[in-house]
């Protein structure tokens, strides 16, 4: 039972009793007051009509007249005139029994009148005549009482409705910081270790200010252990000079690219000619900044070229060549183009020396090695290579689907959406402990006019179209209808972070989801770690939104700048997903082991489940369980 259904339960307890105190003292002190008013009349009755009857003849006619009228004049039970013998000389009574009562029989019982007779003496002369009993009617009584018995009781109802409304808006007053205590509670049940504002009230104070105190010493050492992360990722992954990714790193995030499902990326190498002869001119100190510069300039892309792709990781391959990797893109030329204009515009500023800054373009597919990838790019920028001065090689090695026009492209969107032609291939994710399967990761396909669409293939198209969010819809979809009617293991689905943006996507999204009912927690929902952080607050706002409903929410391809997600613990996240190309290579790369062993344990600290994604070596199971990871997924993971 909840605290305020206690609280209400003793204010009624305490209300009845003050009721049944209030209306027994009231009645009962009416009913003395009607019973001394009786008593009172019957004896001043009873010495007035003795008094008159002594005064008289003492005839049996002139006696009997006056008690007649004596007792028409009234509202009398019994008058009765008693000789000293005993005999009696008059007597009236009333017939009660004939009278029309309009009092509850239960209630004459309950408080019953007990009125004595008035008694008086009749003379006749120096001689007793009689002795004159006088007993007053009590039903008028009794109307009275019970009409004011009534009219006490409505009052008292009248009291206590007004008592209960103002007692609600107190008990309102007084307990609404116990429903921000209470919600703090549920959030840090749910690992989202907030801090309130501590109420006035004395023992909710002492409690908001212990949970406060709880909550803080949580983020600061998640804070700390993020810098230490941080920095020593820093320290093993970027190239000192740059900032840039270092050698090993972007060819580790060039092999995670390679080994997903599906996927059709980019890549531009870019490279300052005569690195060597600008050292001279420049000196160490200055070429360096100018790499510095050159980096900066690598890694800004204008908002409109930005939407043509999904993601970009750059690194610096040796002294004087730079490799940028796009993602999920089909606008290469247009791409390479554009940051050719930007590096010869830049190279023609730099004083003393103008950088010559040939480049080589081409596309890749999950599925290719990396030597032959290398090769090709090698060769493109060979080509721009010989022309002797800024400018760009590109090799178009894409399918002749990408080459639609956006009418032919917006039309099998339409037609894909519509028809229910979003379907998954399913990957398992498994426990590293017991080697169960803790969920399977849908990975979208689609099937329209007997060919097999990847995500890959399509998802550059909707992305420029502002379609994406319905194709995360369509996928969500077709994932709780597996669930509700054949299927009962747990699906991981991912959603970018248009279906965020997108006001109405998200809250079709959150529709479902409350729709799924008791199927929703079997559904685990990821996001990138680099749209989360993009758009953190509406992130933060979802969470909170679709937690009630149950389903599992994750950020996947984690690790590279988890340290950029404020307050990661107030999220309420169930897992993470780290990327796989901090596993590559792993047995040999002791930095990145001690990296991963502590962002194992700070995600542990919070109550997240850790899993390694895009395993290529089932070799490295071991090593992952004693770096502290719970699950594991990739072409590596497969059930024993």
């Amino acid at each position: 039972m909840s605290l305020n259904k206690q609280l209400w339960l003793a204010i009624l307890v305490l209300m009845l009793l003050a009721f049944i105190s209030s209306f027994t003292i009231s009645t009962m002190s009416a009913r003395n007051y009607y019973q001394e008013q009786l008593q009172q009349k019957n004896i001043d009755n009873a010495n007035s009509l003795a008094l008159t009857l002594s005064q008289v003849e003492k005839d049996d006619v002139t006696v009997e007249l006056l008690v007649s009228a004596q007792f028409d004049t009234g509202h009398y039970r019994r008058i009765e005139l008693i000789a000293p013998s005993g005999e009696v000389r008059q007597q009236k009574v009333s017939a009660s029994a004939a009278q029309q009562h309009t009092v509850p029989a239960w209630f004459e019982k309950m408080a019953a009148l007990s009125v004595p007779a008035g008694v008086a003496q009749v003379q006749d002369g120096w001689h007793q005549y009689g002795t004159l009993y006088v007993e007053s009617q009590t039903q008028v009584a009794y109307a009275a009482l019970w009409q004011t018995t009534l009219r006490l009781t409505a009052w008292l109802m009248l009291v206590a409705v007004l008592c209960g409304v103002l007692g609600s808006w107190l008990l309102k007053r007084i307990t609404r910081p116990l429903e921000d205590v209470v919600k703090q509670a549920e959030a840090i049940g749910g690992r989202r270790f907030i801090t309130s504002n501590e109420p006035r009230t004395l023992e909710f104070g002492r409690l908001v200010r212990a949970m406060n105190l709880l909550s803080g010493r949580v983020r600061d050492m998640l804070e700390n252990e993020s810098r230490r992360l941080e920095a020593l990722r820093y320290q093993h992954q970027h190239d000192a000079v740059t900032g840039l990714a270092n050698r090993e790193t972007i060819n580790s995030q060039l092999d995670a690219l390679l080994s997903e499902d599906d996927g059709h990326h980019g890549m531009i190498l870019v490279r300052i000619a005569d690195l060597a002869g600008i050292n001279r001119m420049l000196g160490h100190g200055q070429t360096n900044a100018l790499l510095a510069e050159l980096a900066g300039i690598l890694q800004r892309w204008p908002e409109q070229e930005r939407a043509l792709f999904a993601g970009m990781n750059a690194g610096r391959l040796n002294g004087s060549d730079f490799l940028l990797l796009l993602t999920d893109t089909d606008a290469l030329p247009a791409l390479s183009a554009a940051l050719d204009q930007r590096l010869r515009e830049w190279s023609q500023g730099v004083a003393d020396v103008q950088p010559v800054l040939p480049q080589g373009a081409c596309y890749f597919t999950a599925g290719e090695s990396r030597g032959d990838v290398m090769s090709r790019i090698d060769s493109m920028l060979a080509v721009a290579e010989q022309g002797g001065s800024t400018g760009t090689a590109v090799m178009e090695t894409v399918s002749s689907r990408h080459h639609w026009s956006e009418g032919e492209w917006r039309e099998l969107l339409n037609n894909v959406t519509t028809a229910h032609a979003v379907v998954s291939a399913r990957f398992p994710v498994l426990t590293l402990a017991d080697n169960d399967c803790l969920h399977e990761e849908a990975m979208m396909r689609v099937h329209w006019q007997g060919s097999t669409w990847r995500a890959g293939d399509i998802t550059p198209w909707a992305r420029r179209l502002g379609r994406l969010a319905e194709l995360d819809l369509a996928m969500v979809e077709h994932v709780i209808d597996g669930l509700k009617h054949n299927e009962q293991k747990p699906v991981a689905v991912n959603v970018s972070v248009d279906t965020l943006r997108d006001a109405a996507g998200r809250q079709r999204l959150v529709s479902l989801l409350s729709n799924a009912g008791g199927f929703a927690p079997l559904l685990w929902l990821e996001f990138a770690e680099r749209h989360v952080i993009a758009e953190l607050e509406l992130f933060r706002a979802f969470c909170t939104e679709v937690k009630a409903t149950g389903c599992h929410l994750g950020i996947e391809r984690a690790g590279r700048d988890f340290a950029k997600i404020a307050h990661l613990e107030e999220l309420g996240l169930d897992y993470l997903k780290v990327d796989g190309s901090l596993l590559a290579g792993l047995e040999e790369n002791e930095g990145n082991q001690g990296f991963l062993r502590g962002f194992c344990s700070l995600g542990h600290s919070i109550g997240l489940c850790m899993i390694a994604d895009g395993v290529q070596d089932a070799q490295q199971r071991d090593l992952l369980r004693a770096l502290g990871f719970d699950a594991a997924g990739g072409p590596g993971i497969r059930p024993l």
